[in-house]
């Protein structure tokens, strides 16, 4: 058993300012992948929707991509997340952090 952190990053697949879809969700989903088995960082990926009030007030329901991540450092996560966000064209993306117990069986 072993402390370590885990991170959720939440990013909607809605351009911010179509407010629809440009590169859909299982491109995104690939495109991470790949970033991830480069840097060798153990990560789940799951599909969402979620609810996002935009700057301009406009409320949208969009396609999210909910990535959790252990064993990575802030400097990966804050990283990549950022390079996700310019790519998506978000106003913003969530980083959750959770200290996690982590157990193998």
């Amino acid at each position: 058993m072993q402390d370590n952190v885990e991170y959720q990053i939440f990013i909607g697949c809605s351009d911010s300012y179509s407010k629809k879809e440009i590169i859909g969700e299982e491109k995104l989903k690939e495109l991470t992948a790949d970033f991830f088995k480069r840097k060798k960082i153990d990560f789940t990926m799951l599909s969402a929707k979620g609810g996002y009030r935009h700057n301009d007030g406009t409320f949208i329901t969009e396609n999210t991509l909910c990535i959790n991540i252990i064993g990575a450092t802030d400097l990966d996560i804050i990283k990549l997340t950022k390079s996700l966000s310019m790519f998506m064209n978000q106003e913003r993306s969530l980083i959750v952090k959770n200290k996690a117990e982590i157990k193998f069986s």
